[in-house]
């Protein structure tokens, strides 16, 4: 009983300790700290084997407070020499068998970095049978399995960063909780499906992959998450601010009293779950898509274009027709008040597609404004002959031709208007009718194309425009933004990895002299999609 209040009256007053300002702690009081959150550890989850303190480490041995032991093959990754600083002073809970360590069922890494030089510890994709513990700054984990949690004490108050690590449960921030907090920057790097318990306010995170679960527990005010996330739930005691960019597909929000989710994320699907909750709902940006849909770009309608002047465009009233439709849904969208910011960006890129293809279809005018012979000889001169043949076996593939009495029905229009234009006394209602004549002909004549079936044709030419669009977006590489100005634009190096791909993929497709229509299609489908993902990867730099 004497050892359980003594063991009680110890912890309650290391405890204490931590709300010391560092700059009133010596050494021995750090040592302390540390001591304390080994102790609660050990107080939630029993670790088997014995606690050890790492001294040093050889090629082939560790140096611990208990002895020196050897590494089984399959841990040496752990005790590498090359992590010799990152384990200096790390506490680790170890089996031993016949004086060699066979599983390490804790880990507590407490070397700290500088904001210049980090502490880096790399497993080599061994093992850890149970936690990870950060307890320094400026460390940076990589390539290591941890069967438990991967925690970040309170002692972390700067920067992490992890990369490659796979954690079976989650990655855990612990509360801190000095009254003057600073932004930690916490930075994932590869780390695929993760899910992350914050219980610390004022944490950024930013991920190359989407983060599957983040919980937002206790007394957090603020958390910036630069990344996509699957599931997001706060569950908070007082106020809450969320800040950042990226996709959310659910928040959930379970406590607190006001939480502001007007941040720069594209969120789904909100759910509030406790109604005494202020939720202040976040922001759509509908300004591009109001933009768009404000003055449509309409043409004139028209059969064949004989109604419509040399100088204008016109489309078919189908053609008109399928780009109304999408200008429709548009406007409902934007009128749509329930509206996700995802549903906003889906209509802005259908409406633009629209667009484009209504762009494409348009063609100008066969109708000339004066009714003399400068117009008829102008029509007499845009008149052009395509190739003439029997069957369009001799005709390369998607050309069109004609047959040679089609060519001269033509042909003989156009010798009926020249001799008008020649005649010196050739009235203007002669001059209307030849044109008319002529307009007719050219009507008939463009009627009775047929095209080529020989050889094979493909257009690249907007698979071609496309990549010239994806290489003059490109924009600068860094891990954190704070070494890019903030005039400009920022990406991981894995966004511009990935666009890279697809870049070299159309190159190739374009280069490929007997590509498909499918196979330049489908580059082009992919590169889209891949310049749209990587401008959403864009963030602004922060370096003032």
């Amino acid at each position: 009983m004497k050892n359980k209040a003594l063991s009680t009256l110890m912890a309650t007053a290391i405890t204490a300790t931590l709300v010391l300002p560092m700059s009133t702690a010596n050494a021995a009081s750090s040592q302390i700290q540390s001591n304390s959150y080994e102790t609660h550890v050990a107080a939630a989850k029993k670790v088997i084997g014995e606690s050890v303190t790492i001294k040093n480490i050889t090629k082939d041995t560790v140096i611990t407070s208990n002895g020196t032991f050897r590494i089984q093959s399959a841990l040496k990754p752990l005790f590498d020499t090359s992590n010799k600083t990152a384990l200096t002073n790390a506490r680790a809970t170890i089996v031993v068998k016949n004086g060699q360590i066979t599983d390490v069922t804790s880990l507590i890494l407490n070397k700290a970095g500088t904001s210049k030089k980090s502490v880096y510890f790399d497993g080599g994709d061994a093992q850890i049978s149970g936690d990870l513990t950060v307890n320094a700054d400026y460390v940076k984990v990589q390539n290591v399995s941890v069967d438990g949690q991967l925690i970040i004490t309170n002692r972390v108050k700067k920067a992490v960063t992890l990369d490659e690590v796979a954690v079976d449960e989650t990655i855990t921030l612990k509360p801190i909780v000095t009254k003057k907090v600073s932004w930690l920057y916490v930075t994932l790097i590869d780390m695929k499906s993760s899910n992350i318990n914050l219980g610390r306010t004022k944490v950024n995170v930013s991920s190359d992959q989407t983060l599957a679960k983040v919980d937002v527990v206790g007394k957090v005010e603020s958390f910036e998450a630069m990344t996509n996330i699957e599931k997001l739930t706060i569950d908070v005691a007082k106020n809450f601010n969320l800040y950042g960019e990226g996709k959310i597909e659910q928040i959930f929000v379970k406590g607190g009293t006001k939480v502001a989710l007007d941040s720069g994320h594209l969120v789904n699907n909100v759910q509030v779950d406790d109604s005494r909750v202020s939720v202040t709902l976040p922001v759509i940006d509908k300004k591009e898509l109001n933009t768009l849909i404000a003055s449509p770009p309409y043409v004139q309608v028209s059969v064949n274009g004989y109604d419509v002047l040399t100088t204008d465009k016109w489309t078919t009233q189908t053609e008109r027709n399928s780009f109304e439709s999408a200008l429709a849904s548009a406007r409902a969208m934007a009128n749509n008040n329930s509206a996700s910011q995802e549903q906003v960006k889906n209509a802005i890129i259908q409406y633009k597609n629209a667009l484009a293809v209504y762009q494409a279809a348009q063609k100008s005018g066969t109708k000339y404004g004066y009714g003399d012979k400068a117009s008829l000889q102008s029509l007499i001169n845009s008149v052009q002959y395509v190739t003439v043949s029997w069957d369009g076996s001799n005709v390369p593939y998607n050309t069109p031709w004609t047959t040679q009495t089609e060519r001269n029905a033509l042909a003989s229009s156009v010798s009926s208007a020249q001799v008008v234009v020649n005649n010196v006394y050739a009235s203007q209602t002669e001059i209307a009718n030849a044109i008319n004549n002529l307009n007719n002909a050219i009507w008939t004549y463009k009627n009775a194309y047929k095209y080529g079936n020989n050889g094979h044709y493909v257009d690249k030419s907007n698979l071609k425009t496309l990549i010239s669009t994806a290489l003059n977006g490109i924009v600068a590489t860094s891990q954190d933004g704070r070494d890019v100005n903030n005039t400009l634009k920022w990406t991981y190096p894995n966004d511009l990895s990935i666009l890279n791909f697809y870049i070299e993929q159309a190159k190739s497709v374009d280069n490929k002299y007997d590509a498909t229509q499918s196979e330049v299609s489908n580059a082009y489908d992919n590169l889209s999609n891949a310049i749209n993902n990587y401008n959403y990867a864009k963030h602004d730099g922060l370096q003032y």
